[in-house]
C-alpha cells in the first residue's frame, strides 16, 4: 500500500466521475436497441457491461460521501444521509416508471400502434399494467413490478438502505464487512435468495443479495482511496488480468457467453454467466478491468482529464442523468422503430440522446463551486 498525502486525501477523485459518465454513455446507447453503437459497448468484449461498473463505482462513492461522518462519531447523522439518498432513489423511480409508462402510451396513440403499451419494442413488463392493472401499480409501489432497463435504481436504493449497517460492521473490521458480504453472496448463488416479484412470479433481475459484494469491494476501494491506501501497481497482476480480459474477450466474440454446461455439484448461478447472481466470472472481468484502469498507469492518465469535461460532469450528476437519459432512450427507440435504422439515423438519435443530459448536468453545475475549489475548501 502506498503511504496517504493530505491530497491524495482530501481532492476529489474526477476519474471515478469520469468513469460513471463513461457508464451512463453505455446505458444509454445500450438501451437503444439494435442501434449501430451499441455494438462498441463493453457489453460486446467482454462478460461484464456498465451495470458493473456503476455499481462498483457507486459503492466507491458512498465511501467518500458518508463514512467519514460516520468514523468521526456522526453515525445518526451518516446513516440519516444515505436513508434520505434511498427515498430520493425511491421517488425517482416512481416517477420515471410512470413518465415511461405515459411515454410507451402516447407512442400508441400518436402513431395509431396499440403494441407499444403490449411490449412491441422492449419485453419490459409494459402489458402488465394494462392487463392487471391494480396489481401491477401494487407491485410498482412496492418494487415488485419493475420495468426493464429501470430496475438498477431499486437495487442501489437498496444499497444505501442498508449502508448504516455496513459502516457499522467496517468501522469494527473492513475484513468482518468483506466476509459478510462474501457469504451473503455465496448463500444467495447457491440457495437462490432473490428479493420476490409481484404480480409476475420470479425474483428482481438485479439481486441485491448477489450485487452487494460488488457494491461492498467499491466502497472498501473507496475508504482505501481517501487514506491513500490504494495498492501499488504490480506488473504481474496487471499482465494476469489482461490475459483475463483478453480471454473473456475472445470468450464473447466467438459466441460462447451462452454456454449452457450440464449440471453440477456447485449452482451454476456463481460460477457461469448469471447476471441476476452475478457470477464469479463477471466478478472477476470487473475487478480486473478496473485494475487494468484505475491502479496501472493507464489511470494516471486519467487524471490529466479535465473535470470539466462532458462525461466527468454527467457523473457528479448520475441520478438526474441517468432518468433523462433512460426517458430518451426510450423515446429513441420509438423514434427509431418508426424512423428506421442505419448510421445516420442512429447517430442522430445517439446524439439527441446525450444532449440534454449533458445540458442538464452542466445547468447543475454551473451554480456550484468548481470541484477544485470544492476540493481546495475540503482542505
Amino acid at each position: 500500500m502506498t503511504s496517504p498525502s493530505s491530497e491524495q486525501i482530501s481532492s476529489r477523485d474526477h476519474r471515478v466521475d469520469f468513469l460513471r459518465g463513461l457508464a451512463l454513455a453505455m446505458i444509454f446507447i445500450n438501451h437503444v436497441p439494435d442501434n449501430f453503437y451499441a455494438g462498441f459497448t463493453t457489453i460486446n468484449f467482454g462478460l461484464s457491461d456498465a451495470a458493473e461498473i456503476f455499481v462498483l463505482l457507486a459503492g466507491f462513492a458512498s465511501a467518500n460521501a458518508y463514512f467519514p461522518r460516520f468514523a468521526q462519531g456522526q453515525a445518526v447523522s451518516a446513516s440519516l444521509g444515505a436513508l434520505k439518498r434511498s427515498a430520493m432513489l425511491y421517488a425517482s423511480h416512481i416517477v420515471t416508471t410512470m413518465m415511461a409508462l405515459a411515454l410507451f402510451c402516447a407512442a400508441a396513440m400518436v402513431f395509431a400502434r396499440p403494441g407499444y403499451v403490449h411490449d412491441m419494442i422492449y419485453n419490459v413488463g409494459l402489458k402488465t399494467f394494462f392487463e392487471n392493472t391494480a396489481a401491477a401499480f401494487v407491485g410498482m409501489v412496492l418494487l415488485g413490478h419493475q420495468l426493464g432497463y429501470f430496475n438498477i435504481l431499486p437495487m442501489y436504493m437498496v444499497f444505501l438502505a442498508l449502508l448504516p449497517v455496513m459502516m457499522w460492521l467496517a468501522r469494527m473490521s473492513r475484513a468482518l464487512l468483506f466476509a459478510a458480504s462474501l457469504v451473503l453472496w455465496l448463500a444467495a448463488g447457491w440457495y437462490g435468495l432473490n428479493i420476490p416479484n409481484y404480480p409476475i412470479p420470479g425474483g428482481w433481475f438485479f439481486n441485491p443479495f448477489a450485487w452487494q459484494l460488488l457494491f461492498v469491494i467499491g466502497f472498501i476501494s473507496g475508504l482505501w482511496s481517501r487514506e491513500g491506501r490504494m495498492p501499488e501497481f504490480n506488473p504481474l497482476l496487471f499482465w494476469l488480468c489482461i490475459a483475463w480480459l483478453v480471454f473473456a474477450c475472445a470468450w464473447v466474440r466467438l459466441g460462447y457467453s451462452a454456454w449452457k454446461p450440464a449440471d453440477t455439484l456447485i449452482p451454476q448461478r456463481l460460477w457461469n454467466f448469471d447476471k441476476t447472481y452475478f457470477a464469479l466470472p463477471r466478478l472477476l472481468h470487473i475487478l480486473a478491468l478496473a485494475y487494468v484502469v484505475m491502479i496501472s498507469p493507464f489511470g494516471e492518465w486519467l487524471r490529466r482529464i479535465p473535470p470539466s469535461n462532458p462525461l466527468t460532469v454527467m457523473g457528479r450528476h448520475s441520478l438526474p442523468v441517468f432518468c433523462l437519459g433512460s426517458l430518451l432512450a426510450m423515446a429513441g427507440a420509438i423514434l427509431r422503430y418508426e424512423w428506421g435504422g442505419g448510421v445516420l439515423h442512429d447517430t442522430v438519435l445517439i446524439l439527441s440522446v446525450f444532449t440534454l443530459p449533458m445540458l442538464l448536468a452542466y445547468a447543475l453545475d454551473a451554480g456550484r463551486p468548481a470541484p477544485r475549489s470544492r476540493a481546495a475548501q475540503a482542505a
